[in-house]
Parts: C-alpha cells; structure tokens; sequence
C-alpha cells in the first residue's frame, strides 16, 4: 500500500505544481493590486458600499475591504475556489482515470485488493490537499496578510488555512463517490462540476437569505473565513464534515470493490 501511495504521490505532482502555480499567479496579482490601491482603499471600500448585496457575496466580499479580515477574506475566497476546484478534480479522477486510461484492468489484477487501492489513491490526493492548503495559507499570509500588517484575529492565519484543507478534503470525498457511482467518467466529471457549482449557489442564497439552516447544506460554509477568523472552527460543522468524508468514502470503496471493469 506504501508502494501505491509513494506511486500516486509521483504521478501526480505535475498537476499539483500546476495548480500550485496558479494560486501562486492569484495571491502575486493580489498583492501588487494592493500596493496599486492602499492609499485607496478607503474609498474602494465606500465604492463597494454601493453594489448590491448578491454581488458583494459572489465576489467573496463580507467584510469591508479597508479592513484588514475584509481583503484578507475576499482573496481568500478566490484562492478556496481555486483549491475546491481541485479537490473535486481530485475526487473524479483519482480512480476513475484508470478506467478511462485503460489501465484499471492491470492495475486491478495486482495482488492488492481494490479496497486497499482506492484507499491508497485517497490518502495520497489527501496529502496533496494538504500540500495545496498549506502553501495557498502561506500565500495569503505573505502576500495578504503581511502587506496589511497582520489580522487582529490572533491565529486566524492559521484555522482559516485549516478550514481550507477541511473543505477541500469534503468535496475531494462527495467527488469520489460520484466517480464510484457513476460508470461514465465524461459523465463524473460534469456531476463533480455541477455539484461544486451547486454548492456555490447555495452558499449565495444562504448569505443573500442570511438562512443559517442553508449553511449545512453547502460544505463551502462549515469552515468560512470570515466566521472562522473571529471565532474558529465550529464543532458541529467539524462533526458533520467527519460524517461526510467517512460515509462518502467508506461507499465510494464499496461502490469500487463491485464495479466491473
């Protein structure tokens, strides 16, 4: 099982460095976009005051941007969309490449049984959104929260970073049993985007409503920035995200296990 994670680590950093790439083009654009306006920003801020409400939630806008959680949190939100995007990425095909490359009936053959494969593939893509979550922490700490001279929410730098990785580990799990469940990856890939998508409306409209019984609806939620900034991570949401991760995984290996190839 070592062998297959050390394997899947290998084959798949390409693509992390990538993405890890981008978000580093994200957090740079943002940073020099401060500099251009942090004399201004005061009057960004009383500018924004203006938009109506949906557009301040779509563009990840909670706080105002004068301050220094309001521009930490809105590229925050830039950068988390980036990685969820990756992590539903993840959970399609981490597995389900293996049928569409032609290489699922050899890899499946080995003397490894399919439940230990799927599991290995899972903890390898975890370590990768851990990697992907901690060096988009670190970009927004030097490129957002340094140049601002720090949040005044002590620690926050850290439990929001946390509060990523959570998030991109729920939707790299609902990923994979989509892609277990689901016998055309083509197809997968469309529901794994529908279901990103379809979470991002639901955080739009419990924030638009201010439902808070939305929230538990949309994963994008359980860990936001700004919530977790000023009083950290919320127990139930972690309960509920275990549950998720652990059901959603424990189905997908099952689904799996039975496939045919």
């Amino acid at each position: 099982m070592k062998a297959l994670i050390k394997k899947e680590l290998r084959l798949s950093r390409k693509f992390l460095l990538i993405w890890m790439g981008i978000v580093l083009l994200l957090c740079c654009f943002a940073y020099f976009e401060f500099l251009s306006m942090r004399n201004t920003l005061g009057e960004l801020a009383e500018m924004m005051n203006a938009f109506p409400k949906i557009l301040m939630i779509m563009f990840g806008i909670g706080e105002k941007l004068d301050s220094a959680l309001g521009w930490y949190g809105c590229i925050y939100f830039w950068v988390a969309i980036l990685t969820y995007s990756y992590a539903v990425y993840l959970g399609i095909s981490s597995v389900a490449k293996e049928k569409s490359q032609g290489t699922a009936e050899y890899l499946f053959t080995k003397p490894v049984s399919r439940k230990k494969i799927v599991e290995a593939k899972a903890l390898a893509c975890v370590c990768n959104l851990f990697i992907l979550a901690v060096f988009s922490g670190l970009c927004n700490y030097f490129t957002s929260i340094l140049p601002l001279g720090g949040l005044e929410q002590k620690g926050a730098a850290v439990t929001t970073t946390i509060g990523l990785f959570l998030t991109e580990v729920i939707l790299f799990a609902l990923a994979l049993l989509i892609s277990g469940i689901n016998q055309n990856y083509k197809r997968a890939i469309r529901l794994g985007a529908g279901l990103l998508l379809g979470f991002y409306g639901i955080y739009i409209v419990a924030e638009y409503l201010e439902i808070p019984a939305l929230y538990y609806l949309t994963p994008l939620k359980y860990f936001d920035v700004y919530a977790v900034a000023r009083e950290g991570i919320n127990i139930a949401f972690l309960l509920l995200a275990a549950v998720i991760v652990a059901i959603s995984i424990a189905v997908a290996r099952k689904k799996w296990a039975g496939r045919e190839m």
